[in-house]
């Protein structure tokens, strides 16, 4: 089997029901041809480079899939008619590329945004201590 990444620009205005729609019908066909899904990525609403389908943003989304050739045809076409997805492109992972790997990767990038959310809590309060340092030296001084 081998290893695919999908990323497809979707609709921004579509609602959180279309959207689970669209990933329910993906999955399905997915499955139907004998594939399976690695990770999921939504990486956001971003702007685009330029006017697709006369909208200037869209969400992207990144997809990690195993499986035959045959399924990324019927993927492909899957796509094509879904008027919410506005741009894909699909790319075959090279050889060298593991299945672990891609596991591993989608688990570091989660954690940076973990990290940068306490980040922020803990920065206040390490100001605070030098703040009150700093006073306590103009007091003895």
């Amino acid at each position: 089997m081998d290893l695919y990444e999908i990323m497809f620009i979707q609709n921004p205005d579509l609602g959180e029901e279309d959207r689970e729609k669209l990933f329910t019908r993906f999955r399905n066909t997915v499955s139907k041809n004998g594939g399976e899904i690695i990770n999921t990525q939504d990486q956001g609403i971003k702007t685009l480079a330029f006017k697709i389908q006369k909208r200037s943003r869209g969400r992207y989304f990144l997809i990690h899939l195993e499986g035959p050739g045959s399924m990324i045809s019927e993927l492909e076409r899957f796509m094509r008619l879904d008027e919410n997805i506005m741009r894909f492109v699909t790319i075959k992972l090279d050889k060298h590329v593991t299945r672990e790997d891609l596991i591993t990767k989608a688990i570091t990038e989660a954690e940076p945004a973990v990290e940068a959310e306490q980040a922020p809590e803990e920065a206040p309060a390490a100001e605070a201590e030098e703040e009150a340092e700093t006073a306590e030296e103009e007091e003895v001084e």
